[in-house]
């Protein structure tokens, strides 16, 4: 008997102890998460066609669009992922206001972790000094995350959305909590609560509970003159972690067997509260959760220019993309409806394995190479002018961007040297003429990066107009320089997002 009952007892140890592995083997699958490293993957394999992701790619070689990268994972894989010179997977990029779907997850941590009591608190609570008026006493947390303030605002044509004492100098239009009105001043002062109540700067409150979970360690994030990190723009992700973040929500904010964001918070996050009135400056179509935005079946994360991180959870799918040029809302739907909706979703074909498809694959991996090491051009015939205006410094009449000076040296027809005075800093920017760009580093921000900038830059001549691209790594939108002669005089025509300036100079004597 004694026997039986030790075999027994042997038989059992061994059964559960073989149960509890294979329950911790699914677990391991279930709870995988990306901290390090993407699991790469053939798109068959994850039930993805991968001939209508090379038309797509196709389309978007062909086109004018300016695409910085695409990531399409799916079921946890990189299925896709491309970048276009002069990005890579290194490249960190200004994500702009898809940073506001990141502070709303710190606002939800914070709830969760009682730096916050609940979101019917009001603004008037933590920060009396901003409020000079009876409306703004009621405006509470779910008014910011709903953007449903009140203020009297006009997004990127008023004052800094980054200065608290804005709070007092703009007025109220509306009752706090009846009206969308898209307006960056709401996360950032989210982004000032949270450093208050924490006690720790928005950044670090990010590192310890967000960022440093999912391994994001290289990235910037700007602050504004009195030290708070702006909320609402100006977080610096590369696209794979702008896809891990993506993917955490994917999850109901669960990472590994950790939980991150809090799976009420996720699913309140991405519930609609608002749809877009078609007055809106913006997002008309559109419905709204807590800095979220949502599209029937997909919600998202948006950024200015084309950043974007979409979701889809009934295909396990996230999609990120980054670009310039996205801003209005028609070429959004547009943007939508090409590559998402007749590409990306349509290629999804089952949530199992796909037949081989060796020859689509072998052109998919054959156009990303392409794209991310385009070839070079034969050097263009160069006009005869360039003789005549190579080495010239032009003193430029007094402009608001503060250019002081210009001179091109073109060497050997395959590159010029481009020397700019702005304000008292000299700049010297290397320019392919050879259809790629080349790579410079200055030693002083331009406003995009907080101590040194990359610069790409490739240029061509129009007839007798010479034409830079100059693109800041990392900043979505990129300058087009025009620079046109005449005897001693010469025209230069700056043109970038929301501007246009025309600087007229003269040859240095």
């Amino acid at each position: 008997m004694k026997k039986l009952t030790l075999r027994l007892l042997l038989f059992l140890t061994i059964f559960y102890g073989l149960i509890l592995y294979l329950v911790s083997c699914v677990q391991t699958k279930d709870f995988y998460s990306p901290v390090d490293n993407w699991r790469v993957s053939i798109p068959e394999e994850q039930g993805v066609n991968s001939k209508i992701l090379l038309k797509m790619l196709k389309n978007i070689q062909s086109s004018t669009l300016d695409f910085h990268s695409i990531l399409v994972i799916r079921n946890g894989y990189i299925i896709t992922e491309a970048y276009w010179a002069p990005y890579n997977k290194n490249t960190t990029h200004n994500i702009k206001s898809a940073s506001k779907s990141i502070i709303s997850a710190l606002a939800g941590i914070a709830l969760e972790n009682n730096y916050l009591d609940n979101l019917d608190q009001k603004v008037s609570e933590f920060y009396p000094e901003y409020v000079n008026e009876p409306l703004k006493q009621d405006i509470s947390l779910e008014d910011l995350l709903t953007m449903t303030g009140g203020f009297d605002w006009m997004e990127d044509s008023g004052p800094s959305p980054y200065d608290l004492d804005n709070w007092n100098k703009i007025p109220m239009r509306d009752k706090p909590g009846e009206k969308f009105e898209y307006n960056t001043m709401m996360t950032h002062m989210m982004s000032a609560i949270l450093t208050k109540t924490s006690g720790e700067c928005t950044k670090e409150f990010a590192d310890k509970w967000l960022f440093k979970p999912l391994g994001i360690k290289d990235y910037q994030w700007r602050k504004s003159e009195d030290g708070i990190y702006h909320g609402g723009s100006d977080i610096f992700l590369t696209p794979r972690d702008m896809a891990k973040f993506g993917y955490l929500f994917l999850h109901n904010g669960q990472w590994g067997r950790q939980e991150i964001v809090p799976k009420e918070w996720v699913k309140e996050s991405i519930t609609p509260k608002i749809t877009i009135p078609s007055e809106a400056i913006f997002g008309t179509g559109l419905e709204y959760g807590y800095w979220w935005w949502i599209k029937e079946d997909t919600y998202f994360a948006w950024g200015a220019g084309g950043q974007y991180i979409f979701i889809r959870p009934d295909l396990d799918l996230v999609v990120v993309i980054t670009a310039n040029g996205f801003n209005d809302i028609n070429r959004y739907n547009g943007f939508m409806k090409a590559f998402l909706d007749e590409n990306i979703y349509q290629a999804i074909k089952s949530d199992n394995a796909l037949p081989a498809n060796p020859q689509a694959f072998q052109d998919l991996n054959q156009i990303v190479k392409e794209i991310e090491n385009p070839k070079e051009k034969p050097i263009q015939t160069i006009p005869e002018i360039t003789t005549t205006v190579s080495n010239n410094k032009y003193i430029f009449e007094p402009n608001a961007v503060g250019f002081q000076s210009t001179t091109l040296s073109f060497k050997n027809n395959a590159v010029c040297l481009w020397t700019y005075y702005i304000g008292e800093k000299e700049v010297n920017l290397l320019i392919g003429l050879n259809g790629n760009f080349l790579i410079n580093t200055i030693e002083f921000s331009m406003g995009v990066n907080p101590d040194s900038e990359k610069i790409a830059c490739k240029g061509y001549w129009d007839s007798n107009a010479f034409i830079i691209e100059h693109h800041i790594i990392g900043d979505p939108s990129k300058q087009i320089f025009t620079f046109s002669f005449d005897g001693d005089k010469i025209n230069m025509n700056l043109t970038t997002i929301g501007m246009d300036v025309a600087i007229k100079g003269t040859k240095e004597k």
